[in-house]
């Protein structure tokens, strides 16, 4: 059997738009998590394939390959890569505290090289529960991801910041700021930001590809990117986010999928700023295509 990982986040369905369907009768299993829980069962062998934080493909690239011309990306605002902060301006948060979703890799990892290299502060990390309410009643800022923070994002609603910043007026609350990493990104170097890669353990990477995997991955994500596939995702998802379908349909159009050669580059910069001393040369990638960044 082979076991496939799947994000059940709105940016990921246009993958297994149809993938299902186009391998029954393929002896495979879909094991369903957060982005962070598909890293974890990557590395340990518990799953073969999964869009997996692209930090981790880099950490991880003795084991893993990467499949090319796949990918979430954005050239500027995301909408669900989000810091809310008390702060007006994220020059203000150095020795202030953060509060880190579990739920990523490449997000977190992303805010870091940002304080350092954009904004030049150090702020305090903790890792924690990914609730907006609960993060930002003890910390000055809140890095959220996925769904959860395209609803925080579209919804600004108020909340209880810590108790040596709530007003006597509102109960209490606040509206915070938001900041969008992917728009940050642009702002200090032009370039795209990728933030997830699909990614097969290199020993069940030919034994996925035999069984068909990767053609019916690429011919379902190219489905679930027309028009048409993007209109039925974002009608059926909306009612789940409590959201207008409208905005679902604009955030999947806004997004990249296609890991293009200005998205390569910015992932290039990206990995060569987060981790020190990472080789380019060591990531491999599966199949004839051509994966090199344009600058």
């Amino acid at each position: 059997m082979l076991n496939i990982g799947l994000i059940d986040y709105l940016n990921t369905m246009p993958f297994h738009y149809d993938l299902a369907e186009r391998l029954q009768g393929v002896d495979v299993h879909f094991e369903r998590g957060v982005p962070s829980l598909m890293n974890t069962m990557l590395k340990s062998g518990e799953i073969d394939l999964a869009p997996i934080s692209a930090i981790e493909t880099a950490r991880h690239a003795d084991e893993y390959v990467v499949l090319p011309g796949l990918s979430i990306a954005s050239l500027g605002a995301v909408k669900t890569v989000l810091l809310f902060s008390w702060a007006a301006d994220m020059s203000e948060l150095d020795g202030k505290s953060i509060a880190l979703t579990d739920h990523s890799a490449t997000s977190v990892a992303l805010l870091k090289v940002l304080c350092r290299e954009r904004y030049h502060v150090e702020p305090k990390f903790t890792v924690t529960r990914q609730h907006l309410p609960s993060m930002l009643a003890e910390h000055e800022g809140a890095l959220v991801i996925g769904d959860d923070a395209l609803v925080e994002g579209v919804q600004h609603r108020k909340v209880a910041p810590p108790a040596y910043l709530r007003p006597t007026s509102s109960n209490g609350e606040l509206r915070p700021y938001i900041f969008d990493l992917g728009d940050e990104w642009l702002k200090m170097t032009g370039l795209p930001f990728t933030f997830s890669v699909w990614a097969a353990r290199k020993d069940k990477a030919q034994t996925l590809e035999d069984a068909g995997v990767f053609d019916a991955l690429y011919a379902s994500t190219a489905m679930g990117l027309t028009e048409a596939g993007r209109n039925t995702l974002a009608q059926g998802y909306a009612g789940r986010l409590g959201l207008p379908a409208g905005v679902c349909r604009r955030y999947l159009r806004d997004l990249r999928y296609t890991l293009t050669g200005d998205d390569l580059a910015g992932l290039k910069l990206f990995l060569e700023l987060a981790l020190e001393g990472f080789d380019w040369n060591t990531l491999e990638f599966w199949g004839d295509r051509v994966a090199v960044p344009t600058s």
